[in-house]
């Protein structure tokens, strides 16, 4: 599904109040605009954590939504009604007591619960409970939430190529795959485009005719939507193993997916940054800020300061003050190599570029200013959000798993993981750590893919065009299955 813009609002109770959402909206970007920024605790020490990432692969941001715990607040979409509650912190999240427990952090060394009381058993069980209850994790979920996630059918679908990831890289391949003739099942979660609906400029992975990354994918989605020889599935590609190819989960529903040929589109994870207080609530990489900006329509913050190691953080920068934000600075180190260009447009709006490494966040529940240190010693700089932008990091989790079930062994693969797969898997974009593979090269990949899965299933792909509707899909009740 495309993303949605409407002005429609929606409502939800959040521990006992009532918030309006934008409909498009996920739960982390209207609690972001009616300004909570504490999501959660840490389990030890207690510390507020707050939004960081924006697509779900932080641990950040869990909540309890309508019983059910473990609900990513970036990733769950408003649909209205729901009942949704922070999991750690008492008497709340917003006021924990057990934050003092930061004070005694010199006496709760690493692995000091497994020692506790390890001379007397019955106390060392008690305080086994007691700490869990503390930590606030672990809780299981409601009856009724239980009963409305738990998969009751399990099925298996057959098609020509599964793509794994909707980005730009991924819808690409599907449509190309597809032109080949061949029955596509693109596996995606969320809205189709990804992360390129957080860009309105551009990283490269588009084609000519678009003016942005973001106005590319959403052209791109409308084309898969309407393609007869694509199937989308939303939800989640859990693992490929040997004799099925993918196991999805969807809406309750798991599914076994057997494809000649597969084309792994599962994007790029943005990194932090390792610096004092890198995970107080105000600290977010720049994918996460990207989102409340342009997918979530909310302001990230008020004052922030950029810290970069690449280009891209020059050009959050002109995003941000195109939204409202004030920057007080932009802090990258290497910032005496950079083209001169780079910085003009800063200059222009007074935005100081200064040759220095962050040290600490100061804030005790959220990001007040931060301290950096250049050449010329330590400066302050007073901030409610700090953007952190480094080289993102492939999701290669999924490809390194392929490789390893084509390879029938647990070598690690000399050179590229990528080089190191079979014709009938490829992987595109940023996946394979190509951030500027353009629409038409990953096209190509699926027309590959299609062409792999050919000459591979033979007669059956050599039918010609089937379309998606076409898969065969087995079904079968779960809903007595017992796990031991």
């Amino acid at each position: 599904m495309t993303a949605d813009h409407s002005p429609t609002t929606v409502r939800f109770t959040f521990e006992g109040r009532d918030v309006e959402a934008k409909a498009g909206q996920t739960l982390g970007g209207a609690l972001h605009a009616d300004g909570v920024r504490i999501l959660t605790r840490s389990f030890k020490y207690r510390r507020p954590r707050g939004y960081t990432c924006g697509y779900g692969a932080c641990g950040n941001c869990p909540l309890t939504v309508d019983g059910l715990p473990g609900v990513n607040a970036c990733e769950r979409p408003v649909e209205g009604g729901e009942d949704v509650r922070r999991e750690r912190g008492w008497p709340s999240a917003g006021a924990d007591v057990f934050r003092a427990a930061d004070l005694a952090a010199p006496l709760l060394t690493a692995g000091f619960q497994f020692r506790l009381f390890t001379k007397t058993p019955w106390l060392a069980h008690r305080a086994e409970r007691v700490m869990a209850w503390v930590a606030g994790a672990g809780r299981l979920p409601a009856p009724h939430a239980a009963a409305a996630v738990r998969a009751t059918t399990a099925e298996s679908r057959d098609v020509d190529v599964v793509v794994v990831g909707g980005g730009l890289s991924g819808l690409a391949a599907s449509l190309g795959a597809a032109d080949e003739g061949a029955a596509v099942l693109l596996v995606h979660r969320g809205a189709l485009g990804g992360r390129a609906l957080g860009r309105p400029g551009s990283t490269g992975v588009r084609d000519v005719a678009s003016r942005s990354d973001r106005d590319a994918a959403l052209a791109l989605a409308r084309r898969v939507e309407g393609h007869p020889g694509v199937e989308v599935l939303d939800g989640t590609a859990v693992a490929t193993f040997d004799g099925v190819d993918l196991i999805v989960v969807s809406q309750g529903r798991r599914i076994a997916v057997t494809a000649p040929s597969m084309v792994v589109a599962t994007g790029s994870y943005d990194v932090p940054m390792s610096f004092a207080g890198n995970d107080k609530p105000g600290v977010m990489l720049a994918s996460a800020v990207r989102r409340l900006m342009h997918v979530e329509r909310v302001r990230p913050g008020r004052r922030a300061v950029v810290v970069t190691e690449d280009a891209s953080g020059y050009e959050i920068t002109r995003e941000l003050l195109d939204a409202g934000v004030s920057v007080t600075a932009v802090v990258d180190p290497d910032a005496r190599t950079r083209p001169p260009a780079l910085a003009a447009p800063l200059a222009a709006a007074r935005v100081p570029v200064l040759a220095a490494r962050p040290e600490k966040v100061r804030g005790l529940r959220g990001v007040r200013s931060l301290l950096v240190r250049g050449a010329d010693g330590t400066r302050r700089l007073r901030s409610d959000l700090v953007v952190v932008c480094r080289p993102e990091r492939p999701a290669e989790e999924l490809r390194w798993q392929r490789h390893y079930v084509e390879a029938g062994d647990t070598q690690a693969p000399k050179g590229s993981p990528t080089a190191a797969l079979s014709d009938t898997t490829v992987v595109v974009g940023s996946a394979a750590g190509l951030p500027a593979q353009t629409v038409q090269d990953s096209s190509e990949s699926g027309r590959r893919a299609a062409r792999a899965a050919r000459a591979t299933a033979g007669p059956r792909a050599a039918a010609g065009a089937r379309t998606a509707g076409a898969t065969r899909v087995c079904r079968h009740d779960a809903s007595d299955t017992q796990t031991p």
